[in-house]
């Protein structure tokens, strides 16, 4: 699973592109609706202690950018309990202030226009990761109950909110999910422990530069059919995008674009849900490509994907293009004495890291 341990500094990070990414969040959170935030019935609290968690933390790391108010503190009104970061006794989170974009939210004058609100949705306009709710059942079994997605790329909300762990990977068809992960996965997501949060990292390449929505490869995102990865034919006539075709393999390999997430756990400490957050980080391949070493490892990594893989990462796409180019890459940085050929350890680059 490539899973390792996160220190508690490096939970939520903002970096130079926050308002370019803030943009698409809140273009995606308006326009799209329940694709892309939402909060399943009956697990609001659990919504709302991780937007608390991250009002919380925002503000003590970044305390020129976000400003919080607190209730006062009720023994006899857990509502008004402090955060993970002051303790019960410090007040419960009730406004916040994002000095970077001007926004500030009023929890207690949302509850008065609606009790029901989406935290979720906010916590997904504070920061630059996608979120997801991870909320385990009566059956042992964890379920995406919430969320913001917003630059996935390749999946909405919708396809997998209400589904358990199991189902979202097979239905995705994750490679080596039910032979080699799902009861690592599982037992791992069970035995969390709240003050162990982890990170892992993955990796794609695709032929367009949208990281919201790969309309090149998914087609419509309206339509679109998360089984078939593909839009429904039926419906194409009438989308936005009507003549929309299946992708071709891209002839130019400075079409290539790499995007690798940054997917951190925390398990809340009250209501025990485990709060996933997905930074996207999305690249020109020619742009990276030019630092020592990296033409050659990237192209040692694509090989090492199994058939399956390949196939799960689109790699007829852009494969055939791509790994001449490294090569010629990674060569002419040996002559330069600009990279080493070093031996590759045989699981050192293989997927899923």
């Amino acid at each position: 699973m490539g899973i390792r341990n996160m220190g508690w500094n490096e939970w939520l990070q903002l970096d130079s592109d926050y308002k370019k990414t803030y943009s698409i969040r809140l273009r995606r959170t308006n326009d799209q609706g329940e694709l892309a935030t939402g909060t399943l019935p009956g697990f609001r609290p659990q919504a709302m202690e991780s937007l608390s968690e991250m009002c919380s933390y925002l503000a003590a790391k970044y305390p020129d950018l976000f400003k919080v108010t607190r209730a006062s503190y009720d023994a006899a009104i857990p509502e008004s309990y402090g955060d993970s970061l002051v303790g019960d006794e410090g007040g419960a989170v009730r406004t916040i202030q994002n000095m970077i974009t001007g926004d500030f939210w009023d929890f207690d004058e949302l509850d008065k226009i609606d009790s029901g609100w989406n935290p979720m949705r906010i916590a997904g306009l504070l920061q630059q990761d996608d979120l997801g709710l991870m909320i385990e059942g009566s059956n042992g079994e964890y379920y995406l109950q919430g969320g913001s997605i917003c630059t996935a790329g390749f999946w909405r909300l919708e396809d997998k909110l209400g589904r358990s762990m199991d189902e979202i990977h097979t239905h995705g068809v994750v490679p080596g999910w039910k032979n080699k992960l799902k009861f690592s996965m599982e037992r791992f997501f069970q035995k969390m422990k709240v003050d162990k949060p982890v990170e892992r990292n993955n990796y794609f390449f695709q032929i367009d530069d949208q990281v919201d929505w790969s309309t090149k490869t998914n087609g419509p995102e309206t339509i679109f059919d998360q089984g078939a990865k593909a839009p429904v034919p039926e419906l194409l006539s009438e989308s936005s995008d009507p003549s929309w075709q299946a992708p071709v393999p891209t002839t130019d390999p400075t079409e290539v674009w790499f995007r690798t997430e940054r997917q951190a756990l925390r398990r809340m400490p009250k209501t025990g849900c485990i709060l996933i957050t997905i930074r996207t980080y999305f690249h020109r391949v020619a742009d990276i490509a030019t630092e020592p070493g990296v033409p050659g490892r990237m192209a040692s990594a694509i090989r090492s994907w199994p058939e399956e893989v390949a196939k799960y990462k689109g790699g007829d796409l852009y494969t055939p293009v791509l790994l001449p180019y490294l090569d010629d890459l990674h060569a002419k940085q040996l002559a330069a004495g600009e990279a080493m050929l070093e031996a590759v350890d045989a699981d050192s680059e293989k997927y899923p890291f």
